[in-house]
């Protein structure tokens, strides 16, 4: 069971063999990581485990596979993150009027071809900020944004992809246009805000 950190391999401690899980392993890797670094990738026998497919290899016996761990710095993935959704809203940002104004011209089946990726893209972020808060141990509860909380940001915007999606099911493009048009602006800047919180936890001001 050869484990790898960084290319290197790695003497393994005597309780782990190949009963044990990558739950274990990566458990046990972590001590080893110098302050403020974390694991980036894990790959098994030179697959790449993200979502599903991590989750699943956790639970399994590892037995004679080969596990590739890479590292990073903490501080700079969060803030290479932040910077990439700050991008891609401010991206998505004028689409939602665009569309919106397809809907009322009568250009349906491309406006909502078009509302369909962006709601891709939303569905991305919020996968993306999730992530990253939670590599970042942040309670979303205690997070400030302006007069609300991180945690009531993201439960506002469930309920506004709710609106859309409902609009969607009822086939009330007029509906959906309004939402669009002025609701979304809120949205962004809703977001804006907590990426800019975020960002004071990453990286804090000095004072």
């Amino acid at each position: 069971m050869p484990i790898l950190l960084d290319k290197q391999p790695l003497a393994l401690p005597n309780y782990l063999t190949s009963h044990s899980t990558l739950s274990d392993v990566l458990k046990w890797v972590r001590t080893l990581l110098p302050a403020g670094h974390v694991i980036v990738k894990v790959e098994k026998d030179g697959e790449v485990l993200d979502g599903a497919t991590l989750t699943q290899s956790r639970r399994l016996p590892l037995e004679d596979s080969e596990v590739s761990l890479t590292s990073g710095i903490q501080k700079d993935l969060a803030l290479t993150m932040l910077g990439k959704l700050a991008a891609l809203i401010e991206w998505l940002a004028p689409q939602h009027k665009e569309v919106a104004g397809e809907l009322e011209r009568g250009s349906t089946q491309h406006g909502l071809d078009r509302l369909g990726n962006i709601l891709s893209a939303w569905q991305q972020i919020q996968e993306a900020y999730g992530n990253l808060a939670r590599l970042l141990e942040i309670s979303l509860k205690d997070l400030p944004v302006h007069e609300m909380n991180g945690e009531s940001v993201l439960n506002e915007f469930v309920r506004q992809l709710s609106e859309i999606q409902g609009a969607l099911e009822q086939r009330d493009f007029v509906l959906l246009s309004d939402i669009l048009q002025y609701e979304m602006d809120g949205a962004v800047a809703n977001w804006m805000a907590l990426l800019e919180s975020t960002l004071g936890i990453v990286e804090p001001v000095a004072v």
